[in-house]
């Protein structure tokens, strides 16, 4: 290992606080169920009732990842009457996770390998209707 002449700076605890936080939502992140919550809540908030239609999930299932999703401040919650609806905290949650697709996406073709998600992905991009982004 070659050393330079010039000493570097540890990274400041701050910096490494923010990296366990960076880690502990990636973990939130690490999970299909998940990830196709934030698609579909993407366009605008959803009651869990309808979120679990959507996706094909017990109901009981996708309380279980919003909750995780909520502890993580990924999704926040608003209580009409007995229903509670989910929604997106920051839009750039779901920039974050389209840039990662595009660029999975962008790997397999570079490697010669076909996604039927990605011409999926890309048929609903390109779609008269408003599709989830993430």
């Amino acid at each position: 290992m070659q050393m330079n002449d010039e000493a570097t700076a540890p990274i400041p605890e701050e910096l490494w606080s923010l990296f366990r936080m960076h880690a502990e939502l990636c973990k939130a992140l690490a999970n299909e169920h998940r990830l196709a919550i934030l698609n579909a809540l993407s366009p605008g908030e959803m009651c869990v009732g309808d979120l679990a239609v959507a996706l094909g999930l017990p109901i009981h299932n996708v309380s279980q990842h919003l909750r995780v999703l909520k502890e993580r401040m990924l999704v926040r919650p608003r209580k009409d009457g007995k229903t509670v609806y989910y929604s997106i905290t920051n839009p750039k949650f779901i920039e974050g996770c389209t840039v990662i697709r595009q660029a999975l996406i962008e790997q397999h073709q570079a490697a010669g390998r076909s996604l039927l998600a990605a011409e999926l992905l890309d048929a609903l991009q390109h779609s008269s209707v408003k599709t989830p982004a993430v």
